[in-house]
Formats: C-alpha cells, structure tokens, sequence
C-alpha cells in the first residue's frame, strides 16, 4: 500500500492488466443502498477499488421483478474487491472499512472524539514503537501491521485501547465559578460544543463553598472543560473546531506553508493565538472572548477554502438552533454519527462540517432537508410597533388565544422587541400566518393611522394596491421579517 512501508496499509486500485465486465443481482430495494445519499457511496467504491459500477436505470424486459442486474467493470483484483465491498455495504458496514478488512487491517469503530483527539496525538508514535501504519476517520481507526502478520495489528489495538484508558474514564468534577458569572460560563458556546462532542454533562452546583458548575463524563473531557471554564470565568476566551484526523498530514509541503501564513495573519487581524498540529483532529483558538469568535469564523472560511470537499459552513436562522439540535440534542448525535463531526455554535449560529467527502455531503443534505421542513413549519416577523403586538394577543390574551385554538399553531409575541413567532404544522402555520397579517395590517402602525403593513401607506394591507389581499407581496412585504 502506499503508506504501508513493507506490508499493509491502505489500498488504492487493485490490480492491474485488462478490464473484465462482471453482473451482479442485486434486490431491488438494495440498489439505494449501493448508491448512497447524493451518490456518496457508489462514489466510494468506485475510487477505492478502481471500478465503475453501472447500476440499471430501470428493469430490463423479463428481469425478475424481485431483482437487479448491477454491472462491473475493472480488472480481475479489483472486480473480486469490489463485490466483496458491496456486499460490506449491504451489511451495513462503510466501503473504507470493508475494503480495510480485506486488505488485512484491524478496525476501530465508534471511536469518541476526545479518544480520536488523543489518538491522533500519538499516531505517529504507535507507528514507530508498533510497526503499524493507522488510518484516522472520524469516528474510526484502521490498523495494518507492516510486516503483513495480523497479530501484529491485533496487539498494537490493544495497546491503543490500554493508553485510552485513562482519558475514557468516567469522572465528576465540580470547577469553582464566580456566582455571577455561572449562567454565562455554563452557555459559553465552546463549552456547549464540547459537551456536543463528547456527551459531557455540566450543571449549576451551588454548595455552602460557593457557586460551581459540576462536570461529569470522560476524564479527557472533564479537563479539557475545566480550563475553558477558568478561563471564561478569568474574562479571557477559549474555542476550538473539530477537525477530521490526518487532514493536514495529507497536505504537501508547499500548501501546509501557505496555510501557516494564512494563519499568522489571521491571528495578526484578530489578536488571538491559533494552533493547529498536524496530526491534530481540532483547531484550537486562544485570546479575548470577542477575538476568539472572530478568530473562529475567519478560520473556518480559511479551512474551507484548502479542503473543499473535506469542510463545510452552514449558516442558520439564529431562530432554527434548536430545531437543528433535535429535541434533548438527538438530531444533532445523529449528525455526529455520520462519519464527519458536526459541530453545532449556538452563539454564531453556524454548523461546521469537517469529514470525509461523502460523510460531509450527507450532513449537508440532512440539514438542508431540515431547514427546509423548519421553513414550512415556522414563521416569524418584525411588528412596526407595540400597538401591532397588542392587536394580536388581545383583550387579556384573547386573541392571540382564539388563534392558536382555531389554528392549532402556537403563537409568541414579544412586545418589547416587537417580535411574533409561529410553530406548528405546516398548514397551522400557513392559517396563522394570514390571520396575524390581516390582524397586524387592520393595527397600523400605532397612532390611530392606518397604515398599510406591505406598503406603510395610508389604508389597510387588504387595500393595497401593491399585492392586496392578507399581507399582499410573498413574504409579508417590505416591512417586517416575513417567512424565513
């Protein structure tokens, strides 16, 4: 293999001499299954064995209903590879992984990202003192023993597992925290970040010593969580990204410099001190609270630039944080386990993605699906003013009560900031919606005038010779926020 020294390590095409066509019948409902979302695991397999994979369009004249014939050409090796492969995959096991077995590697799997990080710390290590080439995914590790002797593999495993022990220990600590600053250290963004990566837990502790936050989980994470919360609770800021294992060991040497230039003058423009090793799964960034946040956006648009197939910004409604999370965090894990980290920042309202290619895009769609089914079931507008607010909740509430028992939507007004949100089932929303903009266009703006919602005009949005109608334009008109 091309990192595998004297024996193992991982594969790139198989074989060589003529290419052979081989027919495989695969069940109908399996053909998804060999293709992936977006394409990302036929993609897989086509790169890792040196195949091309035709799956049929549509079944052919006289073919079993039950049943499709699935074509691949590559030569003799490979086409042996990439049958087993996508049996692997059938089974429910990554293409990587598959072809790792049968090449004689040792498998890893669900590996926690503060176990991951501490790997990635010592690869270079186990693979002088073992004789062991390792390769990092992001929640998978794959062991070749360069002698090709399997055993070999096999014990350097256990040997990783036993210096994991000690980070992987389950432990409570309870970290000292001035009491008027606890609510704002326990929603630091960086400590919710670490607690998305690792299930750490932290809670307001509050004993005759004092005001605390207790953490509990994995010792690694509990430590690395203790220095954060010193250091907000000193009025300095901490902050990382997850980043996919043995990414920039990847890189030749002429990029790695570019992006270390990149990386001096982004901590010249912010002021705060970023340090990235190679063989590192994150960034970390030090400095100013604000200099950290602006460190970390800047250094997410500079890592996707140099891997734009390995790293992705999403950037959300500040108002679908918590829909993207899931309830109690569960769509969120479920991102995590696609094979990338998702890592979620309430504060800036932004998901980094950061994987392999295909694990990346399966993310990616996964949110975009998400944001699109929250766009249907929520809406939320900017009101002109708190006459507006007060039109729609009512003579002691009983409007905006009336509304949401007709509608079946749930409906928050805030005066203060002039705000109204909406949730609910696509058509509740839809029904509450043109009430509150018939409601909000009858209101005015305050001041007994009449003026129009879409147009600020002197009659009703009904009247508006600009869309008329509930709310006239698409989108609730110029003034307000509209549908997301």
């Amino acid at each position: 293999g091309k990192n595998g020294g004297g024996g193992g390590g991982p594969k790139g095409a198989y074989g060589s001499g003529p290419r052979e066509e081989e027919s495989l019948e695969v069940d109908d409902r399996d053909i998804g299954r060999i293709i992936g979302k977006g394409g990302g695991t036929i993609r897989d397999l086509q790169d890792l064995t040196g195949c091309r994979i035709i799956t049929p369009q549509r079944r052919a004249e006289g073919e079993d209903p039950g049943l499709r014939t699935v074509k691949i050409q590559g030569t003799k090796e490979a086409l042996a590879k990439c049958k087993e492969a996508i049996s692997g995959v059938l089974m429910g096991d990554e293409p990587r992984d598959v072809l790792a077995e049968l090449d004689g590697a040792v498998l890893m799997k669900n590996v926690d990202a503060m176990s991951m990080g501490h790997l990635a710390k010592l690869k270079d290590k186990f693979e002088k003192e073992r004789n062991i080439t390792l390769d990092l995914d992001a929640r998978s590790a794959r062991i070749w023993a360069k002698d090709g002797n399997r055993d070999t593999a096999l014990a350097a495993k256990e040997a990783i597992e036993e210096a994991m022990e000690d980070i992987t220990t389950v432990d409570t600590l309870t970290v000292p925290v001035p009491a008027h600053l606890v609510n704002q250290v326990i929603n630091d963004s960086a400590l919710r970040q670490l607690q998305d990566q690792t299930g750490l837990t932290a809670n307001v502790s509050k004993t005759d010593e004092g005001t605390g936050i207790r953490l509990t989980g994995l010792a690694g994470a509990i430590q690395e969580a203790k220095e954060l919360i010193e250091r907000r609770s000193h009025g300095e800021g901490a902050g990382f990204l997850p980043l996919m294992p043995g990414m920039f060991s990847r890189m030749p040497p002429g990029k790695w410099n570019e992006l270390q230039a990149d990386l001096g003058f982004l901590m010249q423009k912010t002021g705060a001190q970023v340090e990235i090793a190679q063989g590192s799964n994150r960034a970390d960034v030090k400095g100013g609270m604000h200099e950290v946040q602006a460190a970390k956006l800047e250094l997410m648009q500079i890592l996707r630039y140099y891997f734009p197939q390995e790293c992705d910004i999403v950037e959300l409604p500040p108002e679908s944080v918590d829909w993207i999370a899931g309830e109690d965090d569960r769509e969120l894990m479920r991102l995590q386990s696609q094979g990338a980290t998702a890592s979620l920042d309430r504060s800036a309202a932004t998901m980094w993605i950061c994987g392999n290619t295909r694990s990346v895009e399966m993310i990616r769609n996964r949110i975009r699906n998400s944001l699109q089914r929250w766009d249907r079931e929520h809406f939320s507008m900017t009101l002109n003013s708190k006459n507006q607010c007060f039109a729609i909740i009512g003579s002691g509430g009983s409007t905006i009560r009336e509304l949401q028992s007709s509608t079946g939507a749930r409906i928050i007004v805030d005066p203060n900031q002039c705000t109204v949100m909406v949730a609910g089932k696509e058509e509740s929303v839809r029904e509450a919606k043109r009430r509150i903009l018939e409601i909000v266009g009858n209101a005015g703006s305050g001041g007994g005038g009449r003026a129009c919602f879409n147009c600020g005009g002197d009659h009703l949005a009904r009247e508006c010779p600009d869309g008329g109608g509930y709310g006239g334009r698409k989108g609730g008109g110029k003034k307000g926020g509209g549908s997301k």
